[in-house]
Formats: structure tokens, C-alpha cells, sequence
């Protein structure tokens, strides 16, 4: 599955890695990221196992910007 972050449109509320930090994380004074476990040739983009669905989609529901999204 692949998951994607608008990150030009995140707005830095921490919701995405406090819902699932195993495949996203926050650092100060920078949007969301996915982890570098998941992470592919850039930062907002990743490819994560199905295992992981449940807690990829919390954290697209859990987004108020609405900037996560999964192929």
C-alpha cells in the first residue's frame, strides 16, 4: 500500500504520528514525514504492508487537512 502527505499542506498538528507512529513521525518545526522504515525516495512518500492498514487509515481519518492519502 501506498501512502502519500501533501506535507506543503500540513499544518504540523502531530495527529498522523500520535495515531500511527509506526509509519509516521513529526519533528519539530517540520510537517509529517513518513518513517524511514516506510519511506521511499522522499520524505512524503512510503510503501507500507497491509498489516499496517488499520493504523494508515486512523491517521487519514485523524488528519483535519485531509493531506494523507493511500493507493
Amino acid at each position: 500500500m501506498k501512502v502519500l502527505i501533501k506535507q506543503e499542506e500540513c499544518i504540523i498538528c502531530g495527529n498522523c504520528s500520535s495515531t500511527c507512529p509506526d509509519v509516521f513521525i513529526l519533528e519539530p518545526g517540520e510537517s509529517s514525514k513518513i518513517t524511514k522504515k516506510y519511506r521511499g525516495k522522499i520524505d512524503s512518500e512510503g510503501e507500507v504492508d497491509n498489516g499496517l492498514i488499520d493504523c494508515v487509515k486512523s491517521a487519514v481519518d485523524s488528519c483535519p487537512v485531509s493531506i494523507i492519502s493511500i493507493e
